[in-house]
């Protein structure tokens, strides 16, 4: 049977659970794109930004070796057509991190406070899911969550064309990289005895 055993993974591994020891996720860089409304032209909007998770955890050892939460970077975007769509609450998925399928990044991209518009004014909520298989067989999975607001005069900056074309990107102003406060979602045994797994050494 799936149980959740937040208490159990506290006492057995506070480094993994604890807010204290999750380093902010980073993101790099972000840019918004709104379309030409010019003939011929493919009205479509997008939103693209990086994110790099820098927290590493070890949560046992097996006989191929450690079993971790590793560190990964992606790149995540959605477009969408801005005359008949709307991109809020939709569930994107990010590129696969780069070298290993070791984590699931999902981000939704929210409506901002005041109403400027979608590529100049937004939050973006962003999902990580990891799974891994201990020493005894069983499988742990996390999944955190952080959000960050982005908006245009603020930390976004750009221009638009006479075209109508909009581009922004991160302003000068701002601090590189932009940091997002996470926390420790859920924490779910999937299959197997994780307690048992977590402690086990090999």
């Amino acid at each position: 049977m799936h149980s959740l055993f937040i208490t159990s993974l506290l006492a057995i591994a506070p480094a993994v659970t604890s807010a204290a020891n999750l380093v902010p996720w980073e993101i790099s860089a972000v840019s918004t794109f709104s379309p030409s409304s010019y003939p011929a032209s493919h009205p479509y909007s997008q939103i693209w930004f990086t994110i790099t998770n820098p927290n590493h955890f070890v949560l046992g050892s097996t006989r191929f070796g450690d079993a971790t939460l590793p560190a990964s970077a992606t790149n995540c975007s959605v477009y969408w057509q801005p005359h008949s769509e709307k991109p809020d609450g939709w569930t994107n998925t990010c590129e696969r991190p780069a070298g290993a399928m070791i984590g699931k990044w999902t981000f939704e991209v929210l409506p901002g406070n005041f109403g400027y518009g979608t590529t100049r004014d937004f939050s973006l909520r962003i999902t990580l899911s990891q799974a891994v298989v201990l020493g005894n067989g069983a499988i742990i999975s996390h999944k955190y969550v952080g959000q960050k607001s982005f908006l245009v005069g603020d930390n976004l900056a750009g221009a638009c064309g006479g075209s109508g074309v909009c581009s922004y990107g991160l302003a000068e102003k701002v601090q590189r990289p932009v940091l997002v406060e996470q926390g420790l979602l859920e924490a779910k045994c999937i299959t197997g005895a994780c307690e048992e797994g977590l402690a086990r050494k090999e």
